[in-house]
Parts: structure tokens; sequence; C-alpha cells
């Protein structure tokens, strides 16, 4: 039998659409104040969400009948006939932001306009307004969510811990703030003051604002424009990319939206110039006539659908090149440090010219990537010589790879995960046993962090002197190091990558339980973070201490230290 559902229900599975977490309301509230108008807005959030979120700006307010008339499904003074879908330039336009949080929710609005005398409060629970009078309140709106979820038991269930959900909670903040520079914007957090932005003359200055003065030696300056789009913004230099993927935005006529496709266009342009699992910052603004994209293709609005996609995609790419060989990024070979060989100059057309050899080679090639795929049960040996791998001359390709003669072969060794084992072993026991070796340092290291990680820090400085790093607050979002754990280069640059790394984990809640996870961890972040290169001598080091490991063929984190190219493997490709 069908029945048609009541209207609370229908509510309450619209909202499943629209919000699933606090952020995602926050993510409405935001939108519809700047819709408004506004130009001071204030964030308050207590208990990352889930007891209040408050939402206070200066815009144009409403007036009482908007006010009763905002909490109706499809209520909503952005659009008013199907043509208007076609050049939607607001945030929302849905009219489903309020009457979803009011479904999941206890809402109290406030709001005047400026030619009103008095306002009115307004007071929300369940799709059903309880009550509604006149009040004494500033010009614009003040929106209260409390007890998010209160009524659907589940969903509260559900969500993630204080720290991921404030986590998610900056996330959308970030994506409002940075594309508004023009906007002064404040975020509270359990009475504490985490962002206090000011008017922004640009979006760099705002992005850095935000981010930390950090960004400032990051960002590389894009720009391009065509018939079809313009497109300006910032991309990282590939020495600072991270393997925490936080800076990653585009905006599209002051939208936040996600692309898995457009992601690809800018990374394809960093090829041969990122270590490995580590990826660009990137803030990247279009503009295109609104009539170009469908932004109403998902129900938060964070897709949205170009014209001709292939061609944004080159144009982006092209543009993200072009940048990094301006500034120097691409690859080049170090010509100093080749000694120089002379030929005898020879033309074309002189007698006895022999044509160079044709030689077919596969650029590509990995030496890693069989055994990438190789099942894991495949027992794996440890290469034997003569003389001990160790003791034997070794090759070093950039801060990479090394290679050392075998009796099978040539054996190719991955630094990072070479180490990433080696510190793995050393880490386990210590940690197993809670003695962690902390090394301090000659100078003290100052660190800046966004607020957040900042506060997260703190919180779990224990766990990160269990790990191994004094660490201490140095106040203004910035903390400062005395000590590291044992084995960590602090010459080998990274360290702040390490840190964020870490604190990424602490906040999806791997690390504290577990001697072995937080071993694998921290050998990780530890060998990840370490940018210096290895000389003969410290190659060879370095092949002598993986081939005294427990398991010196696999790394802790996945993916195998080394492969052997054999003898006949050469053969092959010669």
């Amino acid at each position: 039998m069908i029945n048609v559902l009541p209207g609370n229900i229908a509510n309450l599975i619209a909202a499943g659409e629209v919000v699933n977490r606090p952020a995602s309301a926050l993510k409405e509230l935001l939108e519809n104040s700047i819709d408004a108008g506004a130009d001071d807005i204030s964030v308050v959030v207590e208990d990352a969400g889930r007891t209040c979120i408050r939402v206070i700006d200066n815009g144009s307010g409403m007036s009482p009948e908007d006010a009763r008339l905002c909490f109706e499904r499809h209520a909503t003074s952005k659009i008013s006939t199907a043509e208007d879908l076609e050049s939607i330039v607001t945030y929302g336009f849905r009219g489903e932001a309020l009457a979803s949080i009011a479904a999941v929710s206890r809402v109290t609005l406030r709001t005047r306009r400026e030619e009103d005398e008095v306002g009115i409060e307004v007071h929300c629970s369940e799709s059903k307004i309880t009550s509604a009078e006149p009040a004494s309140t500033p010009k614009g709106c003040s929106i209260e969510i409390r007890d998010l979820f209160y009524n659907t038991p589940a969903r509260r269930k559900f969500l993630k811990s204080d720290a991921a959900e404030l986590r998610h909670l900056v996330q959308e903040f970030s994506r409002v703030v940075i594309v508004n520079p023009s906007i002064a914007f404040t975020f509270i957090h359990n009475g504490k003051t985490l962002y206090n932005l000011r008017p922004a003359g640009n979006e760099k200055q705002r992005i850095v604002d935000f981010g930390g003065v950090g960004l400032t030696k990051e960002l590389v300056d894009i720009e391009v424009e065509t018939s079809m789009v313009k497109i300006k913004g910032f991309v990282g230099a590939p020495a600072e990319a991270r393997k925490v993927q936080g800076n990653q935005y585009f905006f599209v006529n002051g939208r936040y939206f996600r692309s898995p496709y457009l992601h690809k266009a800018v990374c394809k342009p960093y090829e041969n110039l990122l270590k490995e699992g580590s990826s660009p910052s990137y803030f990247i603004f279009f503009e295109v006539d609104p009539s170009a994209i469908d932004v109403n293709i998902h129900p938060a609005k964070t897709e949205v659908k170009f014209e001709d996609e292939p061609m944004i995609f080159e144009i982006l790419s092209v543009t993200v090149r072009k940048a990094l060989g301006q500034n120097a990024f691409t690859p080049s070979l170090d010509f100093d440090q080749v000694p120089s060989i002379e030929f005898p100059s020879m033309s074309k057309d002189a007698p006895r010219y022999t044509a160079p050899p044709k030689i077919d080679y596969n650029p590509l090639f990995d030496p890693f990537e069989q055994e990438r795929r190789m099942p894991a049960d495949i027992p794996v040996h440890v290469p034997q010589a003569g003389p001990a791998a160790s003791e034997r001359p070794v090759v070093t390709f950039g801060s990479r790879f090394v290679a050392v003669p075998v009796d099978e072969g040539l054996m190719v060794v991955d630094i990072q995960r070479a180490r990433e084992r080696i510190l793995y072993e050393e880490y386990f026991p210590l940690l197993a046993e809670r003695h962690p070796v902390t090394e301090q340092s000659l100078y003290p290291l100052s660190l800046d962090l966004s607020p957040e990680d900042h506060d997260l820090a703190l919180d779990n400085s224990d766990l990160f002197a269990k790990l191994g790093f004094d660490l201490r607050d140095l106040g203004q979002n910035s903390i400062v190091l005395y000590g590291l754990p044992a084995g960590m280069n602090a010459d080998g640059g990274g360290i702040e990558d390490a840190i964020e790394m870490i604190i990424d984990d602490i906040r999806q809640g791997k690390l504290g339980d577990d001697a072995a996870r937080d071993a694998a961890t921290l050998a990780h972040s530890v060998a990840f973070a370490d940018h210096s290169s290895v000389g003969q001598a410290g190659a060879q080091l370095l092949v002598r201490q993986l081939l005294d490991c427990n398991q010196p063929e696999t790394a802790p984190s996945g993916g195998r230290t080394y492969t052997i190219i054999t003898d006949e493997d050469i053969e092959k490709r010669l």
C-alpha cells in the first residue's frame, strides 16, 4: 500500500540530504548571511556544534512575515521562475536550509530590517513554529541552533569526536571566508576565539590571514583569461607540498565546489616534482557565465557542472604548468655536478657519418610497480651477495632511490620506505615499554599552526611526549619544540609536515591506543618529513640498517622497501 508521508517525516528525510553534521548546518547559515549582504559575521559554537551553533550577521534582516515563512519548505527569495535556475548567483536558492535545520534541532531566530523599529524572535522545532514575538534586536539576523539531531538519536550517535567535528566546522568556515575577503569573520569555540579576521584587500591577504604567514612563501600566482573562463589564484610550490591535504580549494563565481576531475588538472603539471604521497596546495578562482554552469546537481551544492569541462581542464593544466615553469620549478639537470665531456664536431653530411642508434626505453618505468602488485603472501628473500650488500659501492638517484649490486642483479632501495622500516623497528620496543627517546634540540624550533591545530596539539601534549616530542606552547597559535623523537633529522626539513600529519592522525583517532600502530604512524611521519639527501656513506649505512631489520622487505605503512632487477631484466631492456 502506498502512503503519502506526513510533513514532519518528509522534512526529516529532506534534512538528511542537507544537514548530515554540524558543519553542513553552519554552511547553510553562513551562505544565507552572505546572500543577505552582511559585511560582519560571527560564528559561536559549543561542543563542536552538538550543543549550539549560532551565526550573527549585520545583513538586511527579514520582515516579521518573512521570519515566519522562512521555515517552510521551498520558501526562498532567490528564485521565482524556472529561468532563474539558469543564472544563479546566490549561494542558497532551494529554500530547504532552514526548514531542514528546524526539522532536526531547536532553532531561535532573531531578526530586524533597518526600516523596522522592532524586530521579531521566532522559536521553531520539529518543523513547527512554537512562538513568534516582537523583540528588540540589532539590524540583521541571529540564528541559534541547539541540540542538533536531538530527535534523530541514530544520527547523533554517528557523529565523530569533537576534534573531528570541529575540523569539519572550520573547513566549511574556510570555504566561505577565503572567497569573501571584504567581509569580517569571527569564529569562537567553547568561549575561545579561534579566528578573528578583519576585512582584507584581496584573496591572497585573506588566505595568509586565515592559514598563517607560512603560506606567503608557498603561493605561486596563476592567472589566465579566455572567452570561456577567467582563472586566477595560487598554487603551492612543489617543495612545500604535504601529505595532509588541507589547502585545496576550487571556487566558481564565488561558490566553493569539489572536482576530482579538475584536481587532476592541477596535479598533472606537478608530475616528477613532488615527493611520493604528497600533493600541492591550491586556491583557484573561476569566473564563468552563470548560464555556462549547473550548480543544482548536488543537495549540498558542493558540485558543479561546467558546460565544456574538458576544455576547462586543459586551460587550467596549461596555466598551472606555465606558472611552475616561470618560477623555475620544472625538472632540470644539474650540469655543474656532471664532468663535461668534449665530443668532436661532426655534421650529418660529413663522410662516414653513422646515425646514432635509437634506444627503445620506457620513460615511465618504475622498478617498484611489479612488486606493488604482488600478493602479500608471496615470500620475499633478503638479497645475497659475496661481500655484504651494504659494503658494496652504491649509487643514489636524487633523494628517492639507492642502487647497490647484489648476486641476483641490482638491488634498488626506496629511501623513504627504508627509513620508515628502520625507524619503526627502533620505535616499537620503546613505545611498547613506554620509554620514548627524546633528543633535545640544540636550537628549539618554533612552528606556526592554525588555531584549530594549535588547540589540538596542546590538548594532546601528553601524547606528543609519549611519541618523543618535547612540545610547549609559545602563544599566538605557535608551539616550540625543545626535543624530537630519536632518529628525526632536525636538519632535514619537513618537521612542520610531520607535526601536521600527527595532528591529523590524532584528530582521526589513529594514535594513542596501540604501540605498534603508534610506532608505524610515527615512523611514517618522521620518514616522510625528512627531506635530506643521502650521500655515499649515508646510503651504505641505510642499506646496512635496512638489511639488519627483522622485516626489511616492507614498510609499516605498506609498499616494498626494495626491489631486485635481475640480470635477465636488464638484458631484456638493452
